[in-house]
């Protein structure tokens, strides 16, 4: 971490990324938003879909563990059926979203 530091430069997760893959900031500056467009864009289109799986998990009488499961796996299973490729990670983010939003209200 000491590299980081030098030079009081400013630690942000995008000067951590770039050390660490050696990626240089004018291709971090090309590529980052490109990756986080497609990044956003991936968790719109599955939100709703997410939104769908967890109201209708609300009221099971399953465990919070098996919950996350199935709404995992059903989630994956649409957005594969939709012709959406989404990552595992992806997957887990665009259902822990729509959990919060229920849990805030948005009904």
């Amino acid at each position: 971490m000491l590299f980081l530091l030098q030079n009081n430069n400013h630690i942000n997760m995008k000067n951590i990324i770039a050390k660490v893959l050696g990626v240089g900031s004018a291709v971090w500056n090309f590529y980052g938003p490109v990756l986080r467009a497609l990044f956003v864009s991936g968790a719109s289109a599955l939100l709703p879909l997410a939104l769908t799986i967890v109201r209708e998990l609300a009221a099971s009488d399953k465990t919070s563990a098996e919950k996350r499961d199935f709404a995992i796996g059903r989630l994956r299973n649409e957005a594969t059926a939709i012709g959406i490729s989404a990552t595992e990670s992806l997957i887990r983010f665009t259902i822990e979203s729509a959990v919060q939003r229920m849990r805030l209200g948005d009904k």
